[in-house]
């Protein structure tokens, strides 16, 4: 009965327990958690990371409502000549990474490559995580 969001996310990103994988070739693709009120006026918030390894990535809410708009930041880039859609198929590799996908991953060599700086921007990251969480609360 004391399961929060934060809780949730606490467990998608523990890795003692392996339900956060960043090793052997594979990572956790992206996490999501969900806040569902009993009160069905109350809007259902879902919180994405959008991004792999929510150990270092940070959950940002979203609410569906009609005629939402797609950020562009999300979105795959489309390609004229698509591999995918060419006879014969997959003939040739194109970069489908959204931009959020490699800004994430941008940060990721950050922080692995100066640990001081990393650090602080895992804490600016997590600080815009509690702006979310916060705003959720007084929405709900």
């Amino acid at each position: 009965g004391h399961i929060t969001a934060e809780t949730l996310m606490s467990i998608l990103r523990d890795k003692d327990s392996g339900i956060c994988v960043d090793a052997e070739g594979f990572r956790t693709a992206g996490s999501m958690v969900s806040v569902l009120p009993r009160d069905p006026a109350l809007p259902c918030v879902h919180f994405f990371t959008a991004t792999p390894d929510p150990s270092r990535s940070v959950f940002k809410p979203f609410v569906f409502v009609a005629g939402i708009k797609p950020a562009p930041q999300v979105r795959s880039p489309t390609f004229l000549q698509d591999p995918a859609k060419q006879i014969p198929r997959f003939q040739s590799s194109v970069d489908r990474r959204h931009e959020l996908y490699r800004r994430h991953q941008a940060a990721l060599e950050l922080m692995e490559r100066d640990r001081e700086r990393g650090q602080r921007l895992l804490g600016t990251l997590q600080e815009l995580e509690q702006q979310g969480l916060q705003a959720m609360r007084e929405l709900l």
